[in-house]
């Protein structure tokens, strides 16, 4: 028997924590689920998937170093935790299906905290697609949250099941990008500073609130966009491992980088190193011919073009950042590095 948890006045071990969890778990999310056969409650969930082809992700999440339990955002927290899985499966041009759940609870955490930040899981599994269908809940110092989603491959247009991947870039294609960046960035830097302006509030719901982007890279595959990720570690340096798989070389072209308003207001010339380098995001990055991209604009897909890719004289790839003179630019920083950050 693991360690109780203390929710106030009342003690609740593991297995009546996992009784409250399921009882948390979204009716919508399980019982309207076609694909879920049987949920939390025995030793393995059982589902049924849509296609042949399955994608799999997962990504954790550590007290101290991705969230603050001190700001007590525990429905953000939650939220943001499944968008960062979600996103996995948006960049491959996927549809999300089944989530797993593993908790690190402290020994003396309210059960309060985790109905809130099971809604806000379900929050965002009900808007954009999947379900939580069971998990595990360990004793640590230390809150920790891991999911591991399912999904499958969206269609191209003929039908047939596709996914976009890192090592399809091709010398000649657009580099493009779904929104604006940096948001994240300053609204984590905004929360810091305490500011309480109506910009740096916008931008610290952006922080917490990001959007998977699942429609848009449904729709991307169906036009026959084949190489794509999601920008989660910063700008530079996802584009990088693009162009390390791909073996080819990106130029981005700083002025047409898109940024929010909120972001400029509060940061200035600042902004652009933000986009450049700020992660969690949550925007795709694509590549794509030009004549593939001017039909994604026909069809009011929303992105900007912000560079270009072309053949490589390093093995490795390479990325460049020019400015609007076309002088090469360096970031000061290129992105998030989860071992030396």
């Amino acid at each position: 028997m693991k360690p109780p948890i203390n929710n106030d006045s009342t003690n609740m071990n593991e297995f009546e924590l996992i009784a409250r969890l399921s009882e948390l778990e979204s009716a919508k999310n399980i019982e309207g689920a076609d694909t879920v056969i049987t949920g939390i409650g025995d030793d393995a969930a059982v589902v049924s998937t849509p296609a042949s082809q399955m994608l799999l992700t997962t990504d954790a999440i550590v007290d101290g170093v991705h969230f603050r339990s001190a700001d007590e955002r525990w429905f953000d927290i939650g939220w943001k935790c499944a968008v960062s899985n979600l996103s996995d499966i948006a960049a491959m041009g996927g549809v999300p299906d089944h989530a797993l759940v593993t908790l690190g609870v402290p020994s003396r955490a309210s059960v309060d905290t985790f109905a809130d930040f099971y809604d806000g899981m379900n929050a965002a599994f009900s808007e954009f697609g999947g379900s939580i269908v069971g998990g595990d809940v360990v004793s640590s110092p230390i809150m920790f949250v891991n999911i591991a989603l399912s999904g499958h491959p969206s269609t191209d247009s003929y039908g047939e099941p596709m996914t976009m991947r890192r090592t399809e870039a091709q010398a000649g294609d657009l580099v493009c990008v779904t929104g604006p960046l940096g948001s994240s960035a300053g609204g984590l830097k905004v929360l810091f500073s305490g500011e309480t302006n109506p910009s740096g509030k916008i931008l610290v719901d952006r922080h917490f609130r990001p959007t998977p982007r699942i429609e848009v890279g449904n729709k991307l595959v169906e036009f026959g966009v084949r190489c794509a990720m999601d920008i989660s570690d910063g700008l530079v340096g996802d584009l990088e491992k693009i162009a390390k798989l791909s073996g080819v070389k990106i130029t981005i072209e700083m002025v047409n980088i898109p940024l929010a308003t909120e972001l400029i207001f509060m940061f200035g010339t600042s902004a652009i190193e933000l986009a450049l380098s700020g992660g969690e995001d949550y925007e795709l990055a694509f590549t794509a011919s030009k004549s593939l991209v001017d039909d994604l604009v026909a069809n009011k897909v929303d992105l900007t073009v912000i560079g270009s890719v072309s053949s490589s004289e390093l093995p490795s790839g390479q990325v460049d950042v020019v400015d609007e003179n076309g002088e090469l630019y360096e970031p000061i920083h290129k992105g998030w590095d989860h071992l030396n950050d």
